[in-house]
């Protein structure tokens, strides 16, 4: 057993038996002067963003945690959601060493909202331009829906900043779900008016979803909530152009450009109804995936990272320290 994979054990053990699991962690975050927080409560989360204007004209809003020195990943959230979407999970990779960042991508959370529709070349040239002001010379990419659509096209552009991709809940990027999109925007967000949000009854649809694991039950409930709020507060025309601009996009014509080089890892939950099962044999041939690298998590959803943050963490720190998931 490598060094990495007893720290990756020793980490996700240590989360696991805390009392509470993530939540307990939270409350117990390393305090140090200048130390980066390995876990950040729900209650703090907003409040702990970082700032930074890009050469792209924009502020971004990132989240930062672990080791300062360590690998950097970078865990970048979906649709309509922002930084937060990762935080059940974030605290695993803080603890094995991992240098994290958490942006929320233009248009979401707390970043810039400029006019014009938002495409994956302008999510993924945005995040270039945040690795260049980080100093990020290359790192771990993970996505997660949008986040995963998104890494797909910073990997195609910029393979020299990629070490490994991770996609989860992914599919290939070529308006496979725009009918889906349309039908949505058409029905929830084009009657707004100019300054309306979407309802209350859309949001619980939008992050319809439950905990499976125990260790993350007694902080789901504020998790969700907030989640809910901070997407329902992004304004009309930022919901537009998130919406219009996805279906704006495909890659079809960019995958032949694919470096095979870059390890791919496919994470996916087969009661997922937003990227489909039987959208991952081809997602997986795209991407020269094996068995190895892919696991279709059974009972779960689209929101794998929400429901079962621990599993889908040790997933990913295990194949990043092995190369292979654990059985």
């Amino acid at each position: 057993m490598n060094r990495l994979f007893r720290s990756v054990t020793a980490a996700v053990a240590a989360l696991t038996l805390s009392a509470g699991g993530v939540s307990a962690l939270a409350e117990s975050s390393d305090s140090a002067s200048g130390a980066l927080p390995v876990s950040i409560a729900q209650e703090d989360w907003a409040a702990s963003k970082k700032f930074v204007t890009l050469s792209t004209g924009i502020t971004m809003a990132y989240v930062e945690m672990g080791d300062p020195d360590g690998e950097v990943v970078v865990l970048q959230h979906g649709m309509t959601d922002n930084s937060r979407s990762w935080s059940l999970a974030a605290p695993y990779f803080a603890a094995a060493g991992y240098h994290v960042y958490l942006p929320d991508l233009r248009g979401m959370g707390l970043t810039d909202k400029p006019e014009g529709y938002y495409t994956l070349i302008t999510y993924a040239t945005d995040l270039k331009a945040f690795f260049d002001s980080m100093g990020i010379e290359k790192a771990v990419v993970v996505g997660h829906s949008l986040g995963s659509f998104t890494m797909q096209a910073f990997c195609l552009m910029f393979p020299e900043r990629c070490s490994r991709l991770v996609l989860v809940s992914s599919l290939p990027v070529r308006g496979l779900q725009d009918e889906k999109l349309d039908a949505a925007w058409h029905t929830f967000i084009e009657p707004l008016d100019e300054d309306g949000h979407p309802s209350d009854a859309f949001m619980d649809k939008w992050y319809a979803c439950e905990p499976k694991e125990d260790g993350v039950r007694d902080v789901f409930d504020t998790f969700l909530a907030n989640m809910k709020k901070e997407a329902q507060a992004l304004p009309k025309y930022a919901w537009t152009a998130i919406f219009r601009g996805l279906m704006a996009t495909t890659l079809e014509k960019l995958y032949q450009d694919l470096d095979t080089d870059i390890p791919v890892l496919i994470l996916h939950g087969d009661e997922d109804t937003m990227t489909p099962t039987g959208y991952q044999e081809e997602l997986c041939g795209l991407f020269h995936v094996d068995e190895n690298s892919y696991r279709n998590y059974e009972g779960i959803g689209h929101n794998v990272q929400f429901e079962i943050p621990e599993r889908c963490a040790t997933d990913i720190l295990t194949w990043l320290a092995t190369g292979s998931l654990p059985e």
